[in-house]
């Protein structure tokens, strides 16, 4: 296995700034993140390179700010592991829940991937698990800037799972911010 972290966005609704740099506690989003996977797993983060105190390969998405669909092309490129984990950079929660998207896709041979559910009924595709090679072919079959991540992997056997916590919590807003850093305390 092997984590694709998309972390390149613009974070219009928190003002523009990086919102995976944005603390939570001694730590910032994209670092909680990272370190609730598990060490074993090669993690590929497509966006700017920072430091982390875990060892990742960085990608850069093309063209940079191309959406997560371009993110995930780049990171594909650099995460040559049988099953992808892909994850947005703003769930500092995920991890638990992306080692159990895991767990399940290795149990259902039939299926292309595994994604959590988010509170309204819906697969998130941005916390799941997929095989490497269904995964190359939806990607490869769409245009990769700005095309949505939903249609792009609609072709693909998915099945869902309620996710661990407060994994599918993204921080997308001060409100958001506001609720992950209550949950750190």
């Amino acid at each position: 296995m092997g984590a694709i972290v998309l972390c390149g966005g613009t974070s219009r609704r928190l003002g523009g700034d990086d919102k995976t740099a944005m603390r939570l506690g001694d730590r910032s989003i994209l670092e909680t993140l990272v370190a609730s996977l598990p060490t074993d797993w090669p993690v590929v983060c497509v966006g700017d390179p920072r430091e982390l105190s875990r060892e990742v390969r960085w990608a850069r998405e093309d063209p940079p700010l191309g959406g997560p669909v371009a993110g995930l092309v780049a990171g594909l490129e650099r995460c040559p592991t049988p099953i992808v984990v892909a994850l947005a950079g703003d769930q500092p929660f995920a991890g638990t829940t992306a080692a159990a998207c895991v767990a399940a896709l290795r149990d259902r041979p039939e299926l292309d991937g595994v994604a959590a559910r988010q509170p309204d009924g819906r697969l998130q595709p941005l916390l799941a698990a997929y095989r490497r090679e269904p995964l190359a072919s939806a990607l490869n079959s769409a245009p990769h800037r700005d095309a949505g991540v939903y249609r792009t992997l609609a072709g693909l056997r998915l099945d869902g799972l309620a996710p661990l916590g407060h994994a599918v919590l993204d921080v997308d807003t001060p409100a958001d911010l506001d609720e992950a850093r209550r949950h750190v305390r």
